[in-house]
């Protein structure tokens, strides 16, 4: 029987050892969120089409899952937190003028068109910054960025960094046409320079600005190198603003101790009409995917009615999840449970008795009636993710089994609880 018929492409099952990893993991970013002050909110799952509908540079239309209500509305199911959260802040906190700082973790659906590598729907946690135009905001955005990668016992990675307006202020130099700046931004990202090249000896301008363009590309690197090699390529005060703009968050990661974890990538260009300063993108080493995004947005709200300064990022969990599990350096992740409490049916209410006390410690304790001594019976439960076994005795002796040591420590009920 081909089991995959009975599911969807682009989903799956999440099979209990994964779950528990993934459950552990957004429990530790969701407290490193709350422990710098973002207060985690809930976007509903359906939205109008329209709210996403003329906003540049946001998820595709054509990615978006669609449904229509029982009023002929167009809905989509949520193809991204950022968007929403915009329209919420920009319906309800009109009177409100302190920093708005929120956090989320929540399930994304989009189209994969028909990618067996794209999941339609995933879970991705985040965090937006509203209200706070400043360089230390985007710096704590970043540093947040790299302590959740961090908090997942996740090592080998780098952030790339850029800055928007660097490449805005040289195409200020130019007359192009939309679709030609477009095909520019494509060839920058993929650092395609031979047809890069090609592209500029048919446009119309100074030699030295398509020489700036053709060195994008380049720009990336150590922070120190990039921007002294940039400054040459300064055309106008937009892009010295944004290599000034830069420079000082990378002063303020360095003040947060992560600077090891930042490139600069000046090539980061291609969605010009979302962002409006800082960019970023995350990555593990020797994987090829992007697993986290973010950078400064500060025109999103005023498209609602209501205009406030923004950055953030968004963390995809699964794709880290995947990441992790082809990175060597971090250890396997194995769901146990602490103990397994045997007896046989005579002394099921003291067995019964202890395990509650147990899980009331937070201890995770399954239960099981057994007649056999603990070493005749190791063979048939090592199948079983457990750390200890303890036997129910006579007069409220234990025994435990560690199956770590593989030994037996004698005590009582009284003993252990204390």
């Amino acid at each position: 029987m081909n089991v995959k018929k009975f599911m969807p492409n682009g989903v799956e099952d999440v099979h209990f050892n994964e779950f528990q990893q993934k459950e552990d993991m957004i429990q530790k970013i969701q407290k490193l969120f709350k422990s710098f002050g973002y207060r985690q909110i809930l976007t509903p799952t359906f939205e109008y089409y329209d709210l996403f509908y003329g906003i540049q540079g946001t998820v595709d239309l054509d990615n978006m899952i669609k449904i229509i209500d029982e009023n002929g509305k167009i809905l989509v199911l949520r193809p991204d937190v950022t968007t929403p959260i915009a329209r919420m802040v920009a319906t309800n906190y009109h009177s409100y003028t302190g920093y708005l700082k929120f956090s989320y973790v929540t399930n994304i659906f989009r189209m994969n068109h028909g990618r067996a590598d794209i999941k339609k729907e995933f879970t991705q946690a985040g965090v937006e910054y509203l209200g706070n135009n400043k360089v230390e905001a985007d710096g704590e955005i970043i540093a947040l960025a790299i302590k959740s990668l961090l908090s997942c016992g996740v090592k080998n990675f780098k952030l790339d960094v850029g800055q928007i307006n660097f490449f805005k202020g040289l195409l200020k130099e130019f007359s192009l046409a939309p679709f030609e700046e477009k095909n520019i931004r494509n060839l920058i990202e993929r650092k395609n320079l031979p047809e890069l090249k090609k592209v500029l000896e048919k446009i119309k301008g100074k030699q030295k600005l398509k020489d700036a363009i053709l060195s994008i590309p380049y720009l990336y690197g150590c922070p120190k190198e990039v921007l002294k090699s940039a400054e040459k390529y300064i055309f106008n005060e937009q892009m010295e603003e944004a290599l000034k703009n830069i420079s000082e968050i990378c002063y303020v990661l360095t003040d947060y101790g992560y600077k090891n974890y930042i490139d600069l990538d000046l090539g980061l260009v291609n969605r010009l009409d979302y962002y409006t300063g800082i960019v970023f993108q995350g990555y593990l080493l020797n994987y090829g995917k992007e697993i986290l995004s973010g950078g400064r947005y500060d025109h999103l709200t005023q498209q609602y009615g209501y205009e406030r300064p923004a950055t953030g990022f968004g963390l995809n969990i699964d794709e880290l999840l995947k990441a992790i599990h082809k990175d060597e350096s971090v250890p396997n992740y194995k769901c146990c449970s602490d103990y397994l409490i045997i007896y046989p049916s005579e002394y099921r209410k003291r067995g019964l008795y202890l395990a509650d006390r147990l899980r009331e410690k937070r201890f995770i304790v399954e239960t099981d009636v057994y007649t056999q001594k603990i070493l005749s019976m190791i063979e048939d439960i090592q199948y079983k993710n457990i750390k200890k076994i303890i036997q129910i005795k006579e007069d409220n002796e234990i025994e435990i089994y560690s199956l770590n040591t593989k030994k037996i420590e004698k005590t009582t009920i009284e003993k252990l609880l204390n």
